[in-house]
């Protein structure tokens, strides 16, 4: 009798995983046919086939292969595999036709090769699946944006309001410093410190987080002294594009000439509001403190006065002027504007009465330094100061004229208030309190704010001394 023969052990186990091997390539080649992009290219190979000249047969489409496409920026550090489905984005003829295979309408503008796709629409570029280029997948930051938050990337590159198409954009910027939010925040070097930093809030949050910080901040951030944006759904949108359009990026020349080269217009507007009018004379009007600045382009060439707009003390040792901490963007705007300064309207405009209204200039100064965010839009106050001793709000100034001198106002504004009375010691101290303006505002500005301020007392209402 013959002992039954067995395999070795070690044979099964082999077989096995030769199985799962040969399993494993099975569902890696189907997976690997299964590509969404290589289901769109299918699709726009028929799109286009169905678009080609009788007899032709489709024979142009031998030469566009089912692979991966790339675009490659060095300058922007970006590698794009948008076009792996969207594949008419160059070509006019598939305008208005349903994503993945349409136009992009901006092509003319925004060349692909010089911008890619994900520095304006955000996403995942290298990704090769819908869900991961669109940028919904974990610990990825910077998700496909809205439409209607789009705007958001003009800014990287443009000069809010200097470009047309970016009317939210703008309106944000406009909201932003319409409702005093320098008051709490810094940007650009300019603000307060109450609230964080905001250079760089458009890489730390999405557009719902905002949109929902605006509308209830202390449910968002327990413990935030921010009160609620009473504004429209549109609005909101609008501040929430702004918010996002500060990203801190830093682009190459080519990419932010729009915003180096900014306007005269953007410069003039800043000539205005910083008071420059209460130093120097313009065609004969305004100060006598600097020199006058008549003919300017004259006697210094560009690099000269804005180097000297960055840092005055360093160009000009014992120079009264103040150190504004202006951007590179606002310095150069300022040089455009100050080297046109003998164009005739520039000349009639700063010597127009609301030019040379010091009320209107002190409202600049007001919007400008973020005052309306504790003081309300126009001095009416109730901001909500939780445990502050004047009624937990912080108090309007439209009595200011009544209560203070001109010269006690301005020392007011200059010193400050950083310690704000407790009504319950046992409560936490009040979060808002007014920072000291000495050496952040020049004397002209000062003199413009206190004199705008005196102008909130009531029309209908008499002084009370």
């Amino acid at each position: 009798m013959s002992a039954e023969r067995t395999l070795p052990r070690w044979y099964v186990a082999f077989a096995l995983c030769a199985v799962a091997v040969a399993l494993l390539l099975f569902a890696g080649f189907r997976k690997d046919q299964g590509r969404e992009w290589k289901y769109w290219q299918e699709r726009f190979h028929e799109q286009e086939a169905a678009r080609s000249a009788p007899g032709d047969g489709g024979a142009a489409l031998v030469e566009l292969p089912l692979e991966v496409r790339q675009l490659v920026v060095p300058e922007l550090d970006r590698v794009d595999r948008c076009t792996s489905c969207h594949l008419a984005v160059e070509d006019p003829s598939y305008a208005g036709l349903p994503q993945p295979i349409a136009h992009h309408p901006d092509h003319e503008t925004h060349p692909f090769e010089r911008f890619g796709c994900t520095i304006c629409h955000g996403g995942q570029g290298r990704a090769t699946t819908e869900r991961a280029a669109h940028g919904n997948v974990p610990h990825w930051d910077e998700p496909l944006l809205e439409r209607k938050y789009l705007q958001a990337s003009c800014g990287k590159c443009h000069l809010p309001g200097d470009t047309e198409g970016v009317a939210s954009l703008a309106r944000g910027q406009e909201l932003f410093e319409d409702l005093g939010c320098r008051g709490c925040h810094r940007l650009e070097g300019r603000g307060n410190t109450i609230g964080p930093d905001l250079d760089q809030v458009g890489r730390r949050r999405t557009p719902g987080w905002l949109v929902r910080h605006f509308r209830e901040p202390a449910v968002v951030t327990p413990g935030s002294a921010m009160p609620p944006l009473d504004l429209a759904d549109d609005e909101i949108d609008a501040l929430t594009v702004f918010m996002l359009s500060l990203t801190g990026e830093q682009l190459t020349e080519y990419y932010v000439s729009m915003r180096t080269l900014a306007s005269p217009s953007a410069g003039r507007t800043l000539f205005t509001e910083k008071g420059c009018m209460g130093c120097h004379s313009v065609g004969g009007q305004g100060g006598k403190t600097g020199p006058a600045l008549d003919g300017l382009a004259s006697r210094r060439d560009a690099d000269w006065i804005y180097r000297h707009f960055r840092d005055p003390q360093a160009i000009s040792p014992g120079s009264a002027m103040p150190q504004f901490d202006f951007t590179e963007q606002e310095a150069r705007a300022l040089t455009e504007f100050v080297l046109r300064l003998g164009d005739s309207e520039i000349v009639g405009y700063l010597r127009s009465p609301k030019a040379q209204s010091a009320e209107e200039r002190g409202r600049l100064v007001y919007r400008r330094y973020g005052c309306a965010g504790c003081h309300g839009r126009a001095g009416e106050g109730g901001i909500h100061n939780p445990n502050a001793k004047t009624g937990e709000q912080v108090p309007a100034l439209l009595y200011v004229a009544e209560g203070y001198t001109t010269e006690e106002l301005k020392e007011l504004i200059a010193k400050g208030q950083t310690e704000i009375p407790a009504l319950d010691p046992a409560r936490p101290p009040p979060p808002l309190y007014m920072p000291s303006w000495r050496g952040k505002i020049s004397p002209a500005q000062l003199d413009d704010l206190a004199a705008y301020l005196e102008s909130l007392f009531p029309e209908d209402e008499e002084l009370d001394w």
